[in-house]
């Protein structure tokens, strides 16, 4: 756990003691998958995962591609989980998935998902960061807004979200950020996220944004081309780090 926040600290480069003026709304670089799970036996299906963790395979996969693995209950979502796996960079990416290929460990662990979820509803998506602004890794909770944008609106789009919520930075004492979906992108080309160290601070957050003026204006500003498709409830179960 301490390894992947330290290692978060350095890829992310933001400071978690920042006032509202420091904020810096711009892109970490990073690539991530989101693989959705729904979970019908959690006991063997976190056995599944602590016993991959703790494999070479998995030890190899971290010390060579600098991978950051955690798990996700959803509320809100067809799903139950999910496991986040993110990159520092599309080359690191392209790395560990040649390595998490062709381990019989990781072939193993997702052989046995048949027993564990039912694999006629899961699914995954590719995302890269578009904005990253504070230090996600610190929140344990997270609003997760998954929706689609129009083609050709997407710069519109993310200067009008940047304007409202630089607005909105009095109320806002967590991470958030926004995510361009590049595969899996179906239903959703972008998702927002919203993060906190505690359910009822995050309340409080949404609760603000939501009925400021700034967010007025973005609502009419967006309208025309931005699709709500869910609002998700995020929660950590654990980061994956082999200890």
């Amino acid at each position: 756990m301490k390894k992947y926040l330290c290692a978060a600290l350095v890829v992310f480069c933001f400071n978690v003691n920042i006032t509202a003026e420091e904020v810096k709304m711009e892109s970490d670089g990073t690539i991530m998958e989101f693989n959705y799970l729904t979970v019908t036996d959690p006991q063997n299906f976190m056995m599944a995962l602590d016993k991959f963790d703790k494999s070479k395979c998995a030890e190899k996969w971290r010390s060579e591609s600098d991978v950051g693995v955690s798990l996700w209950s959803l509320r809100g979502s067809g799903s139950s989980h999910f496991i986040l796996v993110v990159y520092e960079n599309a080359e690191k990416m392209e790395k560990g998935r040649a390595i998490f290929n062709s381990c019989s460990e990781s072939a193993f662990m997702i052989k046995s998902f048949q027993k564990n979820t039912d694999t006629d509803r899961s699914w995954n998506w590719v995302a890269e960061n578009v904005v990253a602004a504070s230090q996600w890794t610190t929140d344990t909770v997270f609003a997760k807004y998954n929706f689609k944008v129009d083609e050709g609106h997407e710069s519109h789009y993310l200067n009008s979200w940047k304007k409202m919520m630089s607005a909105n930075l009095d109320n806002v004492n967590g991470s958030f950020g926004m995510n361009r979906v590049l595969f899996g992108n179906r239903y959703s080309s972008h998702m927002v996220y919203v993060g906190n160290e505690s359910l009822d601070a995050l309340l409080t957050t949404q609760k603000a944004v939501l009925s400021s003026d700034a967010y007025a204006e973005f609502s009419k500003d967006i309208k025309d081309y931005r699709q709500n498709v869910n609002v998700e409830l995020v929660s950590l179960v654990k980061f994956y780090t082999g200890e």
